[in-house]
């Protein structure tokens, strides 16, 4: 019962922004950006992305619900033994803790804002293989945007989870915790992608090393593909290649028939 408690609480898209107030770490004195580690924080060495030219950005507007809902992979597109559940968009919190945080702290904003922003035009799914726990789980969810500010918005987080931001301190009981933000490798060439993982030292459901949510923002037009998977820092969780490339492809097709 545990698990699914922590399996449900920390794999919310909107993981940030539950009911605790959140606030970026401003630099320190020594010039590092974000918030020390926690010493039980280990996390495994960040992978700088491979070298190679970007891939251009494609033009394609906004896409309607239900073009997005077809965008989505269906079980017949999944690895065998893999199933689909929905995903239901938890409320917004009120106050909304992310919007102080961007304002106070913006050099993290782009990053909380990724992770928790939820388009008025989006469809979600769970792919999820093996035993339906943790890691065998991958939140998809593609939404579109109507303000024209979609590369400024992909610029903004690319550098921030380059090294622009590099932590944040999530409050709440007992003086909240922590949290690390790493660069992780895109691992795709169709489209501009941005990969970051958020490590927190605490948490763990089956070891003390904390737990480690991992993040692939891919950006196709007007239109994002944000994937997710989290597990245990010990167990290194990472996206699914097969699936990210899958889904990627079909959001990418749908900008060449666009």
């Amino acid at each position: 019962m545990a698990r699914r408690i922590i399996r449900t609480a920390l794999l919310s898209p909107a993981l940030i922004g539950l009911t605790a107030a959140c606030a970026a770490s401003p630099p320190s004195p020594a010039g590092v950006r974000g918030s020390a580690p926690a010493a039980d924080a280990a996390a495994p060495p960040s992978a700088a992305a491979p070298a190679g030219p970007a891939p251009a950005w494609r033009t394609l507007g906004p896409l309607s619900a239900g073009q997005l809902t077809d965008v989505l992979l269906s079980a017949a597109d999944l690895p065998p033994g893999s199933t689909i559940e929905p995903a239901d968009v938890p409320p917004a919190a009120e106050p909304d803790p992310l919007a102080a945080a961007a304002l106070r702290f913006p050099a993290c904003a782009p990053v909380l804002t990724a992770v928790s922003e939820q388009p008025a035009t989006a469809a979600r799914r769970w792919y999820v293989t093996g035993d339906n726990t943790l890691a065998n789980r991958t939140l998809v969810d593609v939404g579109s945007f109507t303000d024209g500010r979609s590369k400024e918005r992909f610029d903004a987080l690319e550098a921030a989870a380059s090294g622009g931001c590099t932590g944040f301190h999530l409050d709440g009981a007992g003086g909240g915790i922590d949290l690390r933000v790493e660069p992780v490798p895109a691992g795709t060439s169709e489209v501009p992608a941005v990969g970051f993982r958020v490590v927190s030292p605490t948490g763990g459901v089956t070891s003390r090393g904390g737990f480690t949510r991992v993040y692939l923002y891919a950006a196709v037009g007007d239109n994002r593909v944000l994937f997710h998977t989290g597990d245990d820092t010990a167990h290194q969780p990472a996206l699914r290649t097969d699936l990210v490339t899958a889904q990627i492809h079909r959001l990418t097709a749908s900008a060449a028939t666009g």
